[in-house]
């Protein structure tokens, strides 16, 4: 059957210059395949290391933080105070090593001191840097980066928060060793010990070489299943408060579960995004603290990762978002491990008499989604699977030749550049919940608000089955590869 120039014109649905103020994004319930590993030190057995007395609301927060990424309670592991010597964290990511599957995603948090110390095996300045431990210990990120390796390579995604100066230095000299008062009886205390070192080691002042992002791409994780959120910028502190917790966990918490805006409008938070609401929140809850410069947040890895559905999608700007970029946002939280090859067979087609022409070979059994962003800049279509091809289960290594027997898709216009989203998801997903309109035999999807947060978390955070991981049913995790693809259509 050939479908002709109205595949590709303009959905009905424009999107619209002044959005809604919010646009709920179904919220997942609990995942399987999700854990967290919380770290948090307020006390240590060294009577000289001072207490971070905000620590207890730091673990508060970062379960919370969990919940909102589908983390089930069972799959938080909590290391606390006296239980994280450098044995017990040791211990506990060989646990976590250990639990997680192929596929699956992982949370690690650390709330504590930061510190660096004199090494004599490093032949540069003999400087290196780490966390603190309860016992006095330290785990050098050299050793954290070697342990998370093999998390990084096997999860879908790895999110990795420390609320210490474990790459950071100081805003004032003086702050190394004491509290500051901060109104109704609260005090903030920076999160930096003197290791034993010379001088030059003890001052936190150059702790690029070293950075945790770096260790885990040299070990062979890919870029786009690790991000790396730190309370700190390399040349400064950050800051406990006994009455919130770390100034930057409590900020993250907050923009994470809501106070975030979707700047791009593209429907979903992204890592970016929460880390922009919480600076500013920071700048707020630091300004006027004597003697504190200021403490700037750093990301590191794929800062296009969405952590969360639901609650923080649903404050958005008023830009113009196309759709291309959303389904460049989609692209972004693809796993890198799970390779697909999707390539087109001619780079140009002309308006009226072309037809479309794809070749897809992936890497792992899955189902395959082809998703198109038209070249008017305002219709998103699902081509594939549709009502004519309805089976989208492909095999590892065998090539998918798209279209298929019966059906085609001709180029339509407007002359311009139209995006192709090639996907290969673990599990299939369920469009059940995505916009029903249709042109010809393909889903045409809304890109009002609400349907373009219900477009990613469908396609980017997954909808396993109630009976996933049972013999002989998809598995449930919601990892995925893809490939985007650009086309032009002429006259």
């Amino acid at each position: 059957m050939r479908r002709g120039p109205a595949v590709w014109l303009a959905v009905a649905a424009m999107l619209a210059t002044t959005l809604p103020a919010q646009a709920q994004a179904p919220a997942p319930a609990a995942r399987g395949t999700r854990h967290a590993l919380v770290i948090g030190i307020g006390e240590y057995a060294d009577p000289e290391l001072p207490t971070l007395r905000g620590m207890p609301l730091d673990v508060a927060s970062a379960r919370r933080m969990a919940q909102a990424m589908a983390i089930p309670e069972a799959n938080v592991t909590l290391l606390r105070d006296r239980a994280a010597t450098a044995a017990g964290i040791r211990e506990a990511l060989a646990q976590l090593n250990a639990r997680v599957q192929d596929g699956d995603r992982v949370f690690v948090y650390y709330s504590g001191h930061g510190t660096r110390w004199y090494d004599p095996v490093l032949k540069a300045e003999g400087c290196t840097e780490g966390l603190m431990a309860a016992d006095g210990q330290v785990i050098s990120n050299i050793e954290l980066g070697t342990r998370l390796a093999p998390l990084a390579r096997r999860a879908d995604k790895l999110l990795v928060f420390y609320d210490a100066c474990f790459s950071g230095g100081l805003a004032e000299s003086p702050l190394r060793t004491r509290s500051l008062p901060k109104g109704a009886g609260a005090t903030i205390t920076p999160k930096f010990v003197r290791g034993s070192a010379p001088d030059t080691c003890g001052e936190p002042a150059n702790f690029r070489t070293r950075s945790l992002p770096g260790l885990l791409q040299q070990r062979s994780a890919m870029p786009e299943n690790v991000v790396q959120v730190a309370a700190s910028r390399p040349d400064e502190v950050s800051f406990d408060s006994s009455a919130t917790g770390g100034f930057a966990t409590a900020a993250w918490r907050d923009c994470l579960l809501g106070e975030a805006r979707d700047l791009d409008g593209s429907g979903a938070i992204t890592v970016d995004e929460v880390t922009q609401c919480a600076q500013a929140q920071l700048d707020r809850a630091l300004a006027g603290v004597p003697g504190v410069r200021g403490q700037q947040m750093t990301m590191v890895g794929n800062t296009r990762f969405v952590p969360a559905w639901g609650g923080g999608a649903a404050k958005e700007s008023a830009r113009r978002v196309t759709p291309a970029e959303i389904l460049a946002e989609v692209h972004g939280q693809r796993d890198g491990q799970r390779r697909v090859v999707a390539t087109t067979r001619q780079g140009t087609l002309k308006i009226g008499r072309d037809a479309l022409e794809i070749d897809v070979t992936p890497s792992r059994d899955g189902h395959l989604y082809v998703a198109m962003a038209g070249s008017d800049g305002q219709s998103l279509v699902l081509l594939y699977p549709n009502d004519l091809a309805g089976d989208n289960r492909v095999r590892a290594g065998q090539r998918v030749a798209l279209p298929g027997p019966g059906w085609e898709v001709v180029a339509g216009g407007p002359p311009g550049i139209e995006t192709l989203l090639v996907m290969v998801t673990d599990a299939p997903r369920d469009l059940s919940s995505l916009g029903r309109d249709k042109t010809g035999p393909f889903m045409k999807t809304l890109l009002d608000a609400e349907g373009r947060a219900r477009l990613q978390a469908v396609l980017a955070g997954g909808t396993p089955g109630t009976d996933c991981g049972q013999p002989g049913r998809p598995p449930c995790t919601d990892a995925f590869g893809a490939a985007l693809l650009k086309v032009e259509s002429v006259r």
